[in-house]
């Protein structure tokens, strides 16, 4: 291909910098991105953006966009910009001493509006600290808002009560008008014989007849047309020309009455011109952010993790660009690829195939880096971890690119050289992207020469891609540990490629086996084959096939330990809610067991008493003596007789035990104790439990050696006062809850208290509520339930009284 003669003017009208966004079609990407913009204004400003090249800059970007995609995420309908209009040279020309027209007057009006309707959804400075930082700036503007749209109808028609003069002009012209009407009706209806219709035209705000050119010098008046054919004139008749003189008049001091009140609103527009157009800064910056949160969510980005070391880790990113043509073309999905570069590694050598992926790979890399400086979200599987590069190098010399590149080896080396010469007065982080290094020359020497290079951009940028079909730069690797190979996977039995990267083997040739599976004729393989080294090229095959094929395995034992832990994940999660159910329901039994327990005594009481009155009777005799004394004699066995303890071994539960969860029916290690309390806490598995003494014992059986002798029944009630105050203590909120779900928690509360607790349920379909009583009303230790007052909920609220 001829050298390009104008290529030494291109290069010096056009930074490096500029050139190489270019070359990754960032100027494709803010199209894309444009288009999800809510107003013309914000398309405008974000096609004409610019990349920040400082790191506050862009973190700032990226919170914004993360807080208000969070923000929009969590509201019931999307933000909106229904009323933000381009306000800003309006402005300006006010603050010039310009007049501007009732209609752009009502747009700043609109736009007054929308930014405090704006303002209200998103300040919140603890959720959202970048965009609350500048939105607080937003001043409301009422007065403004209020006089503007007094004087202005929705159409942008100066209202009659903008002025008193203006309402007293309208309302006499609009009387002389009809009574010019009047007069014009009447002359039609005079002479309908020397008319061609009764329409009444108008020529230049003046009411015309349609006169036969017959009767022309018939009527005084003023001809003010004729038709085509000359057969008839527009005629204004001589009786409703003064009329109209005095419109003309009126109209002329309405006109001069409007532009009076314009003047004025306008000079109020002036007089804010600095507020306003901050406020019209701040609803761009707000759209711009809403609009790369809009974009960066259809992609499906990721927020991206600034690292000041050269580190890149970015899993299944997908090119933004295929993106697009997926959804918007109907092109195939783009094969999501990894990006692995720790901070030893400086250069990465990609090899494969043609077409298999390998420019795509870099640009995709490349445009990353640009949109996490633009403030994007960058579509992967993870959040990336990448370094905030403002110095991005490309050479890229093939048709892919939106602008003419030099494609010659002249090219090329020239354009390298310029990078070369940046890279030396750089600040801050480097990545150079370079696509078929040393290409276009004599393959010997074009590897020579990509290999010297590729050392050197080794020395001097921080992070270098490259991507090359030279066989000796996969040697690199092994002699330099800053170097890196990658290659482009390739299906031999479809002769495709798989657009994948397979990080640390290098590309192996695959033009002779692909030429055998097209079918070449055996013994031009055959001739080939002899030009070859075979021992040699036989073995660097068959060790990338081994690597190759290790990669798979090792991915597929990857992927299947990744099952494993989900799986144990999940039977994790399912013991501890086991656990906790069956814990829950132990304490159920216990309170049930302590009813009955309760009940049992009280009825023994009862029979002890009559037993006794029966016993003080005078005519009792022997035999009803004895039966009385034998029926004592069982109560007290039912009831009052204790078991005795049986000695345990002796055994003091400490730190670093093995002991055996009751409830799981599985062994667990102490690893914390509360003395005070009588608490263990104890690891089973990978998760923790706080258990009592009497939720666990030793490994053997042993029973834990409690130094109180005799049992100590505690009340865990709080000792409320009998208040019918309510307090934050004696209210429970179950709103939203299921009945069985609120149960629980309003027991465990009843056993914490007595007095009035004040249930909050809400009305809705009344199940709740229904339900809830129901239970409540069946409890011996609940004395009544009521409706809460007005003021304290109503039928949405419920009072228990615990005894």
């Amino acid at each position: 291909m001829q050298e390009k003669s104008h290529s030494k003017k291109l290069y010096s009208e056009i930074t490096l910098e500029d050139e190489s966004i270019s070359l990754l079609e960032w100027d494709s990407l803010k199209t894309h991105l444009s288009s999800f913009a809510s107003t013309e204004m914000g398309k405008r400003a974000i096609l004409s953006s610019e990349i920040p090249s400082e790191y506050e800059l862009s973190k700032r970007l990226l919170n914004e966009t993360v807080e208000i995609t969070e923000l929009e995420n969590n509201l019931d309908k999307s933000i909106s910009f229904s009323g933000v209009f381009d306000i800003t040279r309006n402005i300006e020309i006010c603050a010039k001493g310009g007049v501007i027209l009732s209609s752009d007057l009502l747009e700043i009006s609109k736009t007054i509006a929308a930014a405090r309707n704006l303002k209200k959804i998103l300040i919140d400075f603890e959720k959202r600290p970048s965009i609350s930082s500048f939105t607080k700036n937003l001043i409301d503007n009422n007065n403004i808002e209020t006089l503007l749209k007094n004087g202005i109808e929705s159409n942008g028609r100066i209202s009659d009560n903008a002025s008193n003069q203006l309402s007293i002009l309208r309302k006499e012209l609009l009387s002389k008008k009809q009574e010019r009407k009047i007069l014009v009706d009447k002359f039609i209806q005079k002479n309908l014989a020397y008319l061609q219709d009764t329409i009444i035209g108008d020529r230049y705000g003046r009411p015309v007849l349609a006169l036969k050119i017959n009767y022309i010098d018939k009527f005084k008046g003023i001809i003010h047309d004729s038709s085509s054919s000359g057969n008839t004139v527009y005629f204004e008749p001589d009786s409703v020309v003064t009329k109209g003189n005095n419109i003309a008049s009126l109209e002329a001091r309405v006109t001069a009455e409007e532009f009076k009140l314009l003047q004025k609103w306008s000079q109020v527009i002036s007089d804010n011109s600095e507020n306003l157009i901050e406020m019209a800064s701040i609803l761009l910056r707000l759209e711009n952010a809403l609009t790369r949160s809009r974009y960066s969510k259809w992609i499906g980005g990721k927020t991206p993790i600034f690292e000041k070391n050269p580190i890149i880790c970015l899993i299944g990113f997908s090119h933004p660009l295929l993106i697009w043509e997926n959804k918007k073309k109907g092109a195939p999905p783009p094969v999501a690829v990894d990006f692995h570069i720790n901070r030893n590694i400086k250069v990465v050598s990609i090899t494969g195939p043609n077409t298999g992926g390998k420019t795509a790979a870099l640009k995709g890399l490349g445009l990353s880096l640009l949109m996490a400086r633009a403030g994007l979200l960058i579509p992967s599987t993870n959040n990336p971890i990448i370094p905030f590069c403002p110095n991005i190098y490309v050479d890229i010399g093939d048709n892919q690119s939106l602008e003419e590149n030099l494609s010659t080896f002249s090219g090329h080396i020239f354009r390298i050289k310029r990078i070369l010469e940046s890279l030396d007065n750089k600040r801050g982080l480097s990545v150079v992207l370079l696509d078929e290094i040393g290409s276009g020359t004599d393959p010997l020497e074009g590897s020579a020469l990509s290999m010297a290079l590729l050392k050197e951009f080794a020395n001097k940028s921080d992070i270098t891609l490259a991507t090359t079909h030279y066989g000796d730069i996969k040697a690199l690797k092994y002699n330099d540990s800053r170097f890196e190979n990658v290659s482009v996977a390739f299906d031999e039995d479809s002769l495709q490629p798989k657009y994948t990267l397979n990080w640390g083997i290098p590309g192996r040739s695959n033009a002779l086996s692909i030429s055998k599976r097209i079918g070449l004729d055996e013994s031009i393989l055959n001739e080939a084959a002899n030009y070859l080294k075979p021992k040699e090229v036989d073995n660097i095959n068959s060790i990338i096939k081994g690597l190759e094929e290790e990669r798979i395995k090792q991915q597929n034992s990857a992927e299947a330990a990744a099952e494993l832990i989900a799986r144990t994940e999940i039977l994790h999660d399912e013991l501890k809610r086991n656990y906790e159910f069956q814990k829950i329901n132990a304490e159920k039994i216990q309170e049930i067991e302590r009813y009955k327990l309760s009940k049992h005594i009280v009825s023994a009481k009862k029979e002890v008493i009559g037993l006794i009155k029966k016993l003080r009777d005078q005519n009792v005799n022997g035999e009803d003596t004895r039966i009385i004394g034998k029926r004592l004699k069982e109560i007290e066995t039912e009831h009052l007789t204790q078991k005795k303890v049986e000695k345990s071994i002796s055994w003091n539960p400490k730190v670093g035990d093995i002991v055996k969860i009751k409830s799981l029916n599985s062994t667990g290690k102490i690893v914390d104790l509360d003395k005070k309390d009588g608490f263990f806490e104890v690891k089973c598995g990978s998760f923790r439990s706080t258990l009592s003494v009497n939720d666990f014992e030793g490994i053997n059986g042993e029973k834990p050696n409690l130094k109180k002798s005799k049992i100590e029944i505690k009340s865990s009630r709080e000792d409320f006062s009998f208040s019918k105050i309510r307090t934050s203590k004696n209210t429970i909120d179950v709103r939203g809850l299921r009945v069985h779900e609120a149960e629980i928690i309003i027991e465990e509360k009843i056993r914490k208290m007595h007095g009035p607790l004040w249930i909050v349920h809400g009305i809705g379909t009344g199940k709740l509520k229904k339900g809830l009583r129901k239970w409540l009303s069946g409890l011996n230790y609940v004395d009544k339930i009521e409706d809460a007052a007005i003021n304290e909920g109503g039928p949405g609220c419920s009072i228990a009284w615990i005894k």
